[in-house]
């Protein structure tokens, strides 16, 4: 077998070729994240397969995020290549395993990698790649998840800024935010802007058209008058600027899970029969899991969310209290744990079994983890064997 070990980075990938034995072809070389060097590669790795008369190839590389996807998926399209996507505290545990004195350097990396990969090939799974529909849930996910950190950032300084500003407001809107609120944020940021006549009959004429009641903003014009707040021009601009921004980002969180919604409705109804289980949730676990079959039971599933209790015990210290490893995708961990914090309230089955836990003497957090790693059991069962969820009572 022919072992390739490839250390990628953002701008170039250290490439080492070796042989089941260990003796590297040539030297370690790089290359660059573009077509004509991906051939290169190629050529190079065909060059050892007659060196070596072996046409068994096993790529290893570390899974570094976006810098090692693109390679991944450009040689996992060759039949005659075995593909290992391989975690990097695999290969830094094995090297310090290896030897005490240690050299870090990316041609060093590129051929542990090679090492790794001869010592435990057997242990190893070949890396399949996703399908366009997982990959474009995977993308969704995430980007609703960094539009929610977004909209929650915003809202906080806006909601800030207008205890400052107009205290009062907090009178008529309890939050900041829908799309009368923001609307109004934009065009009359500050209490001063509403006093004038003109103004006043223009936010009649908006609400009418929106069948909005106008008693609660006849009390914000009269709060607007009186109002104990202090502002300046510069405010004005700013609080306009953040409704602005809330806006456009609740306007592209909608588009976005529209087209969630479409995907699950077409490749996750088994996982929606879950009770708390929406499409943003759904199509984050699809994403992020992948496919189900690389996993070979439910043990393994929770193990790769991070679930998992992370156990450490030697001599007399043996911990009361165990804490989860949070060793997997916190995209993916965050969505199971939404999930369990729903059905528990909705399903009688898991309500029970977090109302045990709780009469266990467990802390509320504690028990949630119970939930989530019962849950995961239940998910790995429904998009396994494709049946919807069954309530066991």
């Amino acid at each position: 077998m022919i072992c390739v070990g490839i250390d990628a980075a953002s701008e170039k990938h250290d490439v080492c070729i070796t042989n089941q034995e260990g003796e590297i072809y040539k030297r370690v070389f790089t290359i660059r994240n573009n077509k004509t060097e991906y051939k290169k590669l190629l050529n190079e790795i065909e060059s050892a397969k007659k060196f070596w008369n072996d046409s068994k190839v096993c790529i290893g590389i570390e899974s570094t995020g976006v810098y090692s996807e693109t390679l991944v998926n450009y040689l996992s399209n060759f039949e005659d290549f075995e593909v290992i996507y391989i975690n990097p505290i695999l290969t830094n545990m094995f090297v310090h395993s290896e030897t005490v004195h240690y050299a870090k350097t990316d041609k060093a990396d590129a051929q542990s990698i090679c090492n790794f990969l001869s010592d435990k090939r057997k242990r190893l799974y070949t890396y399949t790649q996703p399908s366009y529909t997982i990959l474009e849930m995977k993308s969704l996910g995430r980007e609703v998840n960094h539009l929610d950190k977004q909209v929650n950032k915003l809202t906080n300084r806006l909601t800030g800024l207008l205890h400052i500003v107009f205290p009062e407001f907090f009178q008529i809107f309890d939050k900041v935010k829908g799309t009368t609120c923001l609307e109004y944020l934009r065009i009359y940021p500050t209490p001063n802007l509403i006093r004038k006549k003109r103004t006043l009959n223009d936010v009649y004429n908006y609400l009418d058209k929106r069948g909005r009641k106008i008693s609660n903003f006849d009390n914000l014009i009269n709060l607007a008058k009186e109002t104990v707040g202090k502002f300046t021009k510069s405010d004005e601009i700013i609080i306009s600027s953040l409704a602005s921004q809330l806006q456009l980002l609740n306007k592209q969180k909608e588009e976005l899970v529209n087209r969630m919604k479409q995907l699950c409705l077409e490749n996750a109804r088994d996982l929606l029969t879950i009770p708390g289980a929406g499409y943003i949730t759904c199509c984050t676990i699809i994403g992020e899991i992948g496919n189900i079959s690389n996993f070979h039971g439910a043990d393994s599933l929770v193990a790769f969310i991070g679930i998992n209790p992370l156990v450490y015990q030697s001599g007399k210290y043996d911990p009361k209290g165990l804490s989860i490893s949070k060793k997997g995708s916190s995209y993916l961990r965050n969505a199971i744990i939404q999930i369990s914090r729903l059905i528990v309230q909705y399903d009688e089955t898991f309500k029970q079994y977090f109302e045990k836990k709780l009469a266990e003497g467990k802390h509320y957090n504690v028990a949630i983890g119970h939930v989530s790693n019962k849950l995961i059991r239940v998910i790995y069962h429904v998009l396994k064997y494709k049946e919807p969820y069954k309530n066991q009572l």
